[in-house]
């Protein structure tokens, strides 16, 4: 997801190569890539098959607004009266499609299977004047931003000198400014939002934007792979010997994927897919929790009796099946961390933990280092789930964050829950509840599953 990455403000060439640093980890991430370029080269997604796999095994889609403009002649016969969807056919008509080497043969082949599976919608711009009248070939169209959106519905947004070339993402002395949807700024993200659909729905008063001419689509769907994936997308470097073996295996994982939403045959496929093997009366706790859904309920087993895996079945199936999407797990301060490795070593979840100044996972070679981020006490409870100190969250401060500026959780788990109790409970001096009690009272009204 785009908020386990630190991604800095801006980024130019001197940082490093811009491809690896930044544009294949957030394409990674993508369900949506929206791009305004200037210029476009199918070399630039061949370049980032890494992340061009990330965005189709989401089944995420990118639209596409690249620029076009027309030769002198060109505007002369649409004053004349031409049609100007006419004269952009006949300008792609006049350049076809030439790869040089066999590099850009195989980048033109993962463009055609992109637009012919409907993964990649292209369309042209051409700059005009305010009467919509193309302007002559010494104006471009020179907009170079792009959008990419995760399964959370989180953003990234960009702008700078980059186009989608491999030659911009590579080569060139580049800089690009990051905005995220979560940060101090997300209004730029907006900003960049409105301003990519109002050109894509042709909004603009100085630019003409139409769809993809049919000579242009007919001409790249020569270079679509006759069977399978393009070869730059193919999961080995090998020729693939047995055809049928990676679809078997696709649909496997497809299935899997999905399979524990299908509340009939999926509700044990987070346990299936955990690398731990429970008790029988880890797997009963767990499905009373999940069958009643949402749970409320006290798990008060002995100690020694696995109640961490049982609550950590419930997590990872409800999780994978999309039914808790906010999570909030309490713990005793001296717990928290022990609560991160059980659930990322028995569950493969890898969930950060906040500790009054930032968030912290679980390190990993998949985070790249970027196993910190720094937020703010208003912005921390944005972060989908968060492992916290219950001694943290029932201080003034922190509790009044959880009741009036968080959003509602989906499930709430509180550890060592005789913590919350009343004052000089079962003496003769038994006042009211302590602060942590106080505090889950008021959050059974925050939360559907606690």
């Amino acid at each position: 997801m785009l908020r386990a990455h630190n991604w800095k403000r801006k980024y130019t060439s001197d940082d490093g190569d811009l491809y690896e640093l930044f544009y294949v980890p957030a394409l990674l991430s993508a369900r949506r890539y929206d791009r305004l370029t200037g210029f476009f080269s199918a070399g630039a997604l061949s370049l980032a098959a890494r992340g061009v796999e990330g965005l189709i095994r989401s089944e995420g889609r990118m639209r596409l607004v690249t620029g076009c403009t027309l030769a002198k002649p060109e505007i002369e016969a649409i004053l004349k009266g031409e049609q100007l969807r006419d004269q952009v056919e006949r300008h792609f008509e006049s350049v076809p499609l030439k790869p040089p080497n066999t590099a850009s043969a195989d980048a033109l082949e993962v463009l055609a299977w992109m637009v012919a599976r409907e993964y990649l919608d292209v369309r042209i711009a051409v700059p005009c004047d305010v009467n919509k009248v193309p302007i002559s070939d010494d104006s471009i169209f020179h907009e170079k931003a792009g959008i990419i959106e995760d399964l959370d519905q989180d953003r990234i947004a960009w702008s700078g000198s980059v186009n989608e070339s491999v030659a911009g993402w590579k080569h060139n002395w580049e800089r690009i400014s990051v905005f995220t949807s979560w940060g101090v700024e997300p209004s730029r993200v907006t900003d960049e939002v409105k301003s990519f659909e109002m050109l894509w729905a042709d909004q603009s008063s100085r630019v003409v934007v139409l769809d993809l001419p049919e000579s242009a689509r007919r001409d790249l769907l020569r270079y679509m792979p006759k069977e399978g994936l393009p070869k730059i997308l193919r999961p080995d470097p090998e020729p693939i010997v047995d055809p049928p073996l990676p679809d078997r295996r696709s649909k496997v994982w497809a299935f899997i994927r999905k399979a524990p939403g299908l509340e009939s045959i999926g509700t044990r496929v987070g346990e299936s897919t955990a690398p731990v093997t429970p008790w029988p009366h880890q797997v009963r706790a767990f499905q009373r929790l999940h069958d009643r859904w949402p749970p409320k309920l006290l798990i008060a087993d002995e100690v020694g009796l696995g109640k961490t895996i049982q609550a950590g079945l419930l997590l990872r199936q409800a999780w994978l099946a999309k039914k808790a999407k906010r999570i909030l797990i309490l713990a005793p301060r001296a717990v928290v961390k022990q609560w991160q490795i059980e659930l990322r070593e028995k569950f493969n979840l890898n969930w950060p933990i906040y500790d009054g100044k930032k968030l912290v996972w679980y390190p990993s070679l998949a985070l790249q280092d970027n196993d910190e981020r720094t937020v703010s006490r208003r912005d921390w409870h944005r972060e989908p789930i968060v492992i916290a100190s219950s001694h943290l969250m029932r201080r003034k401060d922190c509790a009044a964050q959880l009741l009036e500026e968080a959003n509602p959780w989906d499930l709430i788990v509180l550890d060592e829950a005789h913590h919350a109790r009343r004052r000089g409970a079962g003496s003769a001096k038994e006042k009211g509840p302590n602060m942590l009690l106080r505090l889950m009272q008021q959050l059974k009204e925050r939360t559907k599953g606690l």
